[in-house]
């Protein structure tokens, strides 16, 4: 080899065979490892897309969890309000003495009474505490004989806290006797209510009744506010006594009575306007009728001569002459002629109705209050309107009101 060609060779410097750069190579080694990535990364996200499932099943199944344990919960420590406990002993009540029919009271008027152990004992209902969450309350039902149906009244006593209250103990209560001036007054074991202004307001079904007295016996005589749809006579037969249709005076057998009997017996009247429904006559109670006539010019409020004869055994009735002259508070009010007794008496309802006491004087007279309030002496033939006037059982249980008008008593 010559000298030039040495020379030519050593200025030429050849690259080592590692650094020769293949552009497709290179490409295709890229493409390599996206796909590595793509295939490593495809079981990680499945992994988390199936961890994030199993941990939503978990939180629904905790979830589940906690509402089944919070109900079971709720139902073991369960506060029963005292109403829901005294229909808890009315219904097992009802169940107990289903199975015990031989214990019922047999007559009419009877009165038997279970407590809430022998009950539980029974199987009718728990242990009363546990409904009360308190060891203090005692409980009981009475069950009462009204016709041949049976009454069930239950009786829950939790000293402070709540006591199951009567009717007639919650007006006492909410009106304590007085000697003068407006409310309920007292006298030989009785109450009644006197005044232009009272708190003697009750609410039945959709009808509001005023309390005219508390008889000794406890049950609660109410006359109805307003007066019921009558279009007829007080009596309208022929009177042979003076050969005149002016009506009989007597309301054993007056058409008033047959009027009122069919109000009570059945659940429409004139106009199908509802006397009392069959959850209140349940705690009607039978009474004895002040039915004894008078005279216009004798001076008596106490109902001593209309209760000289009484109609036993009756459900509904009308006011005598004395309740209406009796609940006025004016001292100059002594009888019927007394024009003073319209003064200070809530019975005065600017309507024309009738009263339940005839006249001794004839045969064919019976007295009513007008409009203005005062006393007057209509021939029986006559149509007026009529309040009719019921009594509510001793055992009758309070429910809510005050006995305010925008707050009536209200029963159970």
């Amino acid at each position: 080899m010559d000298e030039k060609d040495e020379v030519k060779d050593e200025g030429v410097k050849e690259e080592p065979e590692s650094t020769i750069i293949d552009e497709n190579v290179v490409e295709l080694e890229t493409d390599d490892d996206d796909d590595d990535e793509y295939l490593s990364n495809q079981p990680r996200g499945k992994s988390r897309i199936l961890r994030l499932f199993i941990v939503i099943l978990m939180g629904i199944f905790v979830l589940f969890l906690i509402i089944f344990l919070s109900s079971y919960l709720f139902r073991a420590i369960k506060q029963y309000s005292y109403e829901e406990v005294e229909n808890i002993l009315k219904k097992a009540a009802v169940s107990y003495f289903k199975d015990n029919a031989d214990s019922l009271p047999k007559n009419s008027g009877g009165v038997v009474e279970v407590d809430a152990s022998t009950l539980a004992e029974n199987g009718k209902m728990k242990e009363l505490s546990s409904y009360t969450k308190s060891d203090s309350c005692t409980g009981s039902v009475q069950v009462e004989n009204e016709n041949d149906t049976y009454i069930y009244r239950p009786y829950l006593d939790c000293g402070d806290l709540y006591k199951t209250e009567f009717l007639y103990e919650r007006i006492i209560k909410d009106n304590p006797p007085v000697t003068s001036g407006y409310g309920l007054y007292s006298k030989n074991g009785s109450y009644s209510f006197r005044g232009e202004v009272v708190n003697n307001y009750v609410k039945l079904d959709e009808r509001i009744w005023r309390v005219v007295k508390i008889d000794s016996d406890n049950s609660v005589e109410l006359v109805l506010e307003r007066s019921v749809n009558y279009t007829s006579s007080w009596d309208d037969r022929y009177n042979q006594t003076v050969s005149s249709e002016f009506g009989i005076n007597d309301y054993e057998n007056s058409r008033v009575k047959e009027f009122l009997d069919k109000s009570y017996l059945v659940e429409n009247i004139h106009d199908s306007e509802l006397l009392v429904s069959l959850d209140v006559k349940e705690h009607l109670t039978s009474f004895d009728l002040c039915v004894g006539k008078r005279d216009l010019t004798t001076e008596s409020v106490d109902n001593r001569i209309e209760c000289s004869k009484q109609f036993k055994g009756q459900k509904v009735g009308l006011l005598t002459l004395s309740d209406y002259l009796n609940a006025s508070t004016d001292s100059n009010c002594k009888g019927p002629s007394t024009k003073s007794c319209k003064n200070y008496n809530y019975l005065v309802n600017k309507a024309n109705f009738w009263l339940m006491t005839g006249s001794s004087s004839d045969t064919y007279s019976v007295f009513m209050v007008r409009n203005n309030g005062d006393v007057d002496l209509k021939k029986a033939y006559s149509v007026f309107s009529v309040r009719p006037v019921i009594r509510l059982d001793s055992r009758t249980i309070y429910e809510s009101g005050t006995g305010i008008p925008e707050d009536p008593y209200i029963i159970k």
